[in-house]
């Protein structure tokens, strides 16, 4: 006797029905989304560990040149590969003599991201300093230029022993008239003392952005707005350890320009550039 087959076993044979599509595509959607942060990450993470070693790499050729007897060593900077700003790499991270646990030192500065760059220089009283960019949302591949500040640098250094003391922790912790060269400009400004109290308290929450010596956070602090002088817009900045200059802020009403190395190379840090 010949049994009919089932209109359901027939279904069967013919492959996946509606609703069981439905459910295997809603399983796939769900492995996509847990698996694909982290594939992500390990992307990532392989695009930091090239950048990890240039970084070691430009620091090794820099030491051999101060080996070499060079006491003043060009920076090596390169473009970094990787795309998410900040670091997914696991914390601490160490390049050489540096390291980095979350937060900035003298020795590493700035945020990594999209577009970056990694200015590799020398301080011989700081040693080798990392210097990264591109870590913002506007992240992009900041100019490097080499220049120099050396009056201002004299006048800066000499400061030194009294920055504890005096006028340097009041509202008159400034130097006017001060020149120096960027991207073969030169500029002349007022540099204000960033850890005196006064203009300490001025900068909390701020973020430097291209503006006139007027629009400055230290213009209302400052003891007397010097109109006789000249303010191609404003600078600020830090000590670090012996004398030397830790970070040196130049904001003007169409860029703004940061140091870590005393002048050797300034990064091109205005917000909202591509």
């Amino acid at each position: 006797m010949m049994f009919k087959k089932s209109k359901k076993s027939k279904e069967s044979v013919q492959g996946f029905t509606l609703v069981e599509l439905i459910i295997i595509v809603a399983i796939l959607g769900v492995l996509l989304v847990i698996l694909a942060p982290a594939y992500t990450k390990y992307i990532e993470r392989s695009r930091e560990s090239t950048d990890l070693a240039n970084a070691k790499s430009a620091y090794n050729e820099l030491m051999m040149n101060v080996a070499e007897k060079e006491e003043d060593p060009e920076p090596i900077s390169f473009k970094l590969k990787q795309k998410h700003p900040g670091w997914q790499s696991p914390l601490p991270i160490t390049v050489g003599s540096a390291s980095f646990d979350g937060t900035n030192t003298d020795n590493w500065v700035g945020t990594p991201g999209r577009n970056g760059s990694c200015v590799v220089s020398y301080n011989k009283n700081l040693g080798v300093i990392f210097t990264w960019s591109g870590g913002t949302e506007d992240a992009a591949a900041r100019p490097t230029y080499s220049e120099g500040m050396k009056n201002t640098l004299e006048l800066l250094h000499k400061a030194y022993d009294n920055r504890d003391s005096g006028t340097m922790q009041t509202n008159k912790a400034y130097y006017s008239n001060q020149t120096f060269k960027i991207d073969g400009k030169q500029y002349t400004t007022r540099v204000y003392y960033a850890d005196s109290p006064v203009f300490k308290k001025a900068l909390e929450g701020y973020k430097p952005k291209p503006a006139s010596y007027e629009d400055s956070p230290f213009y209302s602090v400052q003891d007397d707005p010097g109109n006789k002088y000249t303010h191609q817009g404003f600078a600020y900045y830090t000590y670090g350890k012996d004398r030397s200059i830790n970070m040196f802020t130049y904001v003007n009403e169409n860029k703004v320009y940061q140091t870590t190395d005393e002048g050797k190379t300034w990064q091109d840090i205005t917000p909202g550039e591509k």
